[in-house]
This record gives C-alpha cells, structure tokens and sequence, in this order.
C-alpha cells in the first residue's frame, strides 16, 4: 500500500541539460531529516558538487525548492529557495524569491528541481503536472525578463508561473539575478549567470494537483493563530499600508545607510525629504502579494508625466534606497523607479550591481580614474542618467561595463591603482548595506556564509532597540537591543541562524516571523504548523536544532570549496577605520579587538575552533554530521581536538 504523503508532493525532478535526461526521486529520502528548501538544496549541494568543479561548470548544480508549507493556507507560504554554488566567493550560495512559483511547482507535482549540465542550444523547462519538458529558447535568447515572462505566457497559453534570466545572466555578469514573476528577485551570488552558463533561460509551470495536510482541521486553527497574530501586529500593519521601503526613516535614523559608497551611514535629510516614502505614493496604483501573503508589501507604480511617461513596474524593498539611493546619492524619487525596473528587466540584483557602479564613482571622485577609463562618462554623485548607463553596459558587458561585470573584489584587481581600499566587499561578495553602527546586525551580515547577507543571522533587535527583558527571555541576553553594544550580539546572531534556516526550510516568508518584530511568529508556531501539516510531530527546539545542522553544512561547504577562515570573518578594513561622519550615530565604527572579542564567542557557541574558525568533531558529532566530520577530516580541514579554554588573541 501506498504511503501517504502529507504537506510534501513528495518528489523531486531532476534534468540533466547535457543529455536530456530526466530522473525523479522520492523527496523523503531527504526530508526526513532536513525538511526542505534550503536545508534539503544544501545538504545535496554539498554531497553532489566537488570542490574542483567551479560555479560555471556544468556539473555544478543549481536547485530550486519548496518546504512543506509551501502552498498551503498557512501566510506567506510563497517562497522559493534556490541553492548553488556562489559564483562571487566560490563557496555557497543559497537565495530566496517569494510571488507565486513556489506553490505552482507543488501544484504540478514537485517539490524540488535539480539541475545539471548544459544544453547545446538555448533551453526553457516547461513543467505540469509531473511532466517536464525541455524547450527551444532561441526565440527568447537576449530578450529581457519581462518579455521573456510574456512571450511564454502567450506561447504556453496558459497562466503560467515563470522564473527568467535576463541579457545579464546571458552574459554571465556576476551581479545577475533570477527574476521570478516579472519583479521578485533570486538574489545574490550570481545564480542568473550560472543559469546562463547552462543555457537556461526560463522555467515555467502550472500545476493543478493539490497539497494535502495530515490533520485539516487542527492545520486550519493554527493557521487561524498565525494570521491574527500577523494581523495585531503594528509593524505588519505599517508595511501593509506603506510597503518595505517605509523602514527607510528608520535605516536612516540608526545610520545604516551606505552613504556614497560607505563613506558616510547618515544621508543628507534633505535628499531624504525627497525620497521619503510619501513622495512615491503619488506613483503608487495598488499593493501586491505573494501567494497568500496577508501582508501585501510590494506596489505596482505608473509613471504618468514627464520624461518617463508610462513607465511602470513592481516594488521595491529597502534595498533600493540603500543600494542606489544613498549608495550612489540619488534622490529623484523617478529614477529610481526607472532604475528597479531596468535592473527587473535586465536581470541584475539591487544589491549586486550597485557595488562596483557606487565603487568606480568613488575612484572617479579622487581622481584614481577618468573619462578615459569610464567610455568618456563623468561620474558625478547623483547623475542617475549615467548610472543607468553604467548599468546597461554592465548587463551587456559593454566597454567599461565589463570590468564592473565582474563585481567588486575582482574589477578592483583589474583596476589597480590603489582602489583595492574602496572596494567593500565580504568573502567576495558586495555589501550593500551600512553595519558600523549596528553591532549585532554587522556581525550576522560579516559571518553570513553566503558572503555579506543580513537575511541569513543578522539581527534588528539592536535597531528595534528591544526591551531587556524581552532580550533576556528570549536570547539570554539584556544587551540584544542595544545597537551600539557588542555584548550578547553572538548569542542574537547564532539564534538567527538557525531561526532563518527553519523559515528557509518550511517555504515561508522572513516577514512573517518575530524578525521582523518580535510579536510575531517564533519557533514554537511553525512547529505546531509542521505538525499539524505534516502529521510528523516536532517541537521548536527540535526545528532550531535542524536549522544548526544546516548552518553547518553551509559552513563545512565554504571551507571545503574556498578554505574561509577567521580572517573571513571580519569585516572590510574601511569599516574598521573610517567612522561615521555624521548623524545620532557619529564616530562609530567597528573595532578590530572588540569584534575579535565577539567572534570569539559567536565560535565559542558553535563550538568551532577559534583560531582558524574551522568546525570541531566534537560540533560535528553532537549534532549528527559525523558524515561531514569525514568529509572534512579526508580533506585534512577539521580540528579534532580543542582546548575549550583558550581565547584566540590572534586579530587578523
């Protein structure tokens, strides 16, 4: 007799570009122990993908998954988790989208889509209901996102689901994205480019089977609690009404803005006063969500007048207004929208392109480069014409374009010049927003093994200056909302971790979560969601052990890939001796003997050892990863014997 599957569709496709071939494997071979999304993409990524094959190889793997939330009534159950090889810090990648793919690939009968090989010729995946078709893509080669969305809607006839590269991903630019739905961005490590280097251009679905719960009416009462506590949260009410980039008073504020290339972390207020949130409600035409999303934080804008009559697009998060408001010092509020929707078309990520655009302006600006290096371009602060220039010839590695295509760390080799200082970079992968002032915050983003991502442990405890009481109750420490405090910022961020890893793993959105604020929904909640999902009981201490074991194996991959150590983990040099020049938070930086301190006991807590920032056995075994024990062993990286004792005084 058959076993029934509950929460799952309990398969996983594979394709191989190379030869066509298509394989399906049962997802509980996985799921049994690392539940789905980001925790099943990586434990196959790290099993299946050998140091020796680089991010562009073939046989490099790139998996799109769902968790076994996705798609139910449960909110916000709209993300996708993509994982592969990064190819900015050659160690992991993982990302994550929200809109409407994820659910509509369990509808059509699958969990997870695993990738390998490269096709001869430009391909899309067609997928229904447990079918998969490979398709010529020759039509749609070159073309941007958004056509590419529309030709196979028209093509396919049906409402499909589709997630596209763009002519940067096509021209594997390292700051290429995957685009989901027209506007939701797989961001990050340039997974569009690696989807380019298969000849992938796009992925498209419509399912029509169900996902079905263990226990409907018990799922229905839990899914009751979680909307109503989404829904009596102010924080929720305020992004339902004024959407992401509403936080924007806030960053400015705390001072984690990226002013003019991390020269400064508080804007000027009166550039800010022409981007306040209010000024872009006269473009705003209505909110949208992802798939069941009882927030509803992104808005459609229509340009009605001037030079940019009837330009439209979908957005934006905050991540705008760090990475080309205050980053390139933009504050005409139609450029920016003009330049969300030129990256959503071309495929570039925010945070990404806006790096190496944000460095050349400051090399530009003391005089390292000139006209005769930039295609004859000025680059002055604020000129958001060049800017969109800049950002053209990037997506289509044209002229000066090419350099900037390589992102930060590696343009500053190839324009050497001194210009190595300006270029602010983690692991190898563009910062993009302001950590000097936010301890917590800056250490989740520094120790993020993704390379310089807050979505992974960083914490806004600090920033939402959380009550004493509140930190000790829930994170042992009374110093977590303290944002200029170093102490107890180790213990916030290494709860995070694992807490993002859970959300990652059950397909549902961060904002949904006591992140965001800390009355939303914790550990304990999206057990009893699991559960009563799944009919597999587990407790939230249970589910934030899952999300330690995956941490660690994010952790055993960069080590076994790229060899990160401690000396990874600290910040760029800049942030360590340039302060803040102005604002509530002036002269703050981060300093090397006090964040040492701290990453000593962030090693401390993970038990890894803290003089080369490597994992223990003893970690390994306690938390039933002898497999990468062995692993790490055979490749002569794992300490096997600690002295518990010894503070690491080593600052690198």
């Amino acid at each position: 007799m058959k076993k029934e599957i509950f929460g799952w569709a309990g398969r996983i496709l594979r394709i191989n570009l190379t030869n066509g071939k298509q394989s399906i494997e049962p997802t509980e071979r996985y799921t049994d122990r690392f539940i789905g999304g980001r925790g099943v993409g990586q434990w196959i990524l790290l099993n299946e993908v050998s140091a020796d094959i680089s991010p562009l190889n073939p046989e490099n793997r790139i998996i799109f998954g769902t968790g076994p939330l996705t798609g139910t009534l449960a909110p916000a159950t709209c993300r996708l988790s993509i994982d592969s090889k990064n190819l900015l810090t050659g160690g992991v990648g993982s990302s994550n989208a929200g809109g409407h793919f994820a659910p509509e690939l369990k509808y059509a009968g699958f969990d997870f889509v695993v990738i390998q090989g490269k096709a001869a010729k430009p391909v899309y995946i067609w997928i229904t209901d447990g079918t998969a078709e490979i398709r010529d893509a020759s039509a749609i080669w070159g073309k941007t996102t958004w056509e590419t969305e529309n030709f196979l809607q028209r093509e396919i006839n049906e409402r499909v689901k589709v997630l596209s590269i763009g002519p940067a991903g096509e021209n594997l630019v390292k700051a290429a994205c995957i685009i989901v739905n027209g506007a939701r961005a797989g961001g990050r490590c340039g997974f569009g480019a690696i989807m380019g280097s298969k000849n992938l251009k796009a992925i498209a679905i419509r399912g029509t089977k169900a996902v079905r719960v263990a226990h409907p009416e018990e799922f229905i009462k839990e899914v009751d609690k979680a909307w109503d506590t989404l829904n009596k949260c102010e924080t929720i009410r305020r992004v339902r009404t004024k959407g992401c980039y509403s936080g924007i008073v806030r960053t400015q504020d705390t001072c984690t803005l990226p002013v003019r290339n991390f020269q400064d972390s508080h804007w000027e207020v009166e550039k800010l006063q022409r981007t306040m949130p209010s000024i872009f409600e006269k473009y705003k035409i209505r909110n949208f969500s992802g798939f069941n999303c009882p927030i509803s934080c992104s808005s459609f804008y229509k340009v009605n007048d001037g030079p940019n009559k009837n330009l439209e697009c979908e957005g934006f998060e905050e991540n705008l207004g760090w990475d080309y408001m205050a980053k390139l010092d933009i504050d005409n509020p139609v450029a920016l929208l003009k330049i969300q929707a030129t990256c959503n078309q071309l495929g570039l990520d925010l945070d990404n392109s806006s790096g190496p655009i944000a460095w050349v302006f400051e090399l530009f600006q003391r005089g390292i480069i000139t006209e005769k290096d930039t295609d004859g371009l000025k680059l002055i602060w604020g000129d958001y014409n060049t800017v969109i220039k800049l950002i053209k010839k990037m997506a289509y590695r044209s002229g000066f374009g090419n350099i900037l295509a390589e992102g930060v760390k590696r343009a500053s080799e190839i324009i050497e010049r001194s210009s190595e200082k300006y270029a602010i970079h983690i692991k190898g992968q563009d910062l993009a927003e302001g950590i000097r002032a936010a301890k917590g915050w800056a250490l989740g983003v520094v120790v993020a093994p993704r390379g310089g991502g807050h979505l992974d442990g960083a914490t806004m405890t600090g920033i939402q200056q959380i009550s004493k009481e509140v930190g000790k109750a829930r994170f042992d420490t009374p110093a977590a909302g303290d944002q200029r405090s170093y102490e107890g910022k180790a213990k916030v961020v290494f709860w995070f971790e694992k807490f993002k890893a859970i959300v990652d793993m059950l397909g549902m959105c961060y904002f949904t979560s006591l992140w965001m604020d800390i009355n939303l929904l914790g550990p304990e909640d999206y057990a009893k969601l699991f559960s009563k999902a799944t009919g597999k009981k587990i407790t939230g201490n249970q589910l934030m052990q899952i999300g330690e074991q995956v941490c660690n194996i994010e952790k055993a991959f960069n080590t076994l890939h790229k060899g990160f150590k401690r000396k990874d983990d600290f910040p760029p040099k800049r942030l360590m001796k340039e302060a803040i020049n102005s604002g509530p938070f002036k002269g703050e930086l981060l300093e090397k003997e006090r964040w040492s301190k701290m990453l000593d006991e962030y090693y401390n807590l993970h038990k890894w050892d803290k003089k080369t920032g490597w994992q223990t056995k003893e970690c390994l075994e306690e938390l039933g990863l002898v497999e990468i024990a062995n692993i790490l062993k055979k490749a002569g990286k794992l300490i096997e014997k600690t002295n518990k004792n010894l503070i690491s005084d080593k600052l690198i």
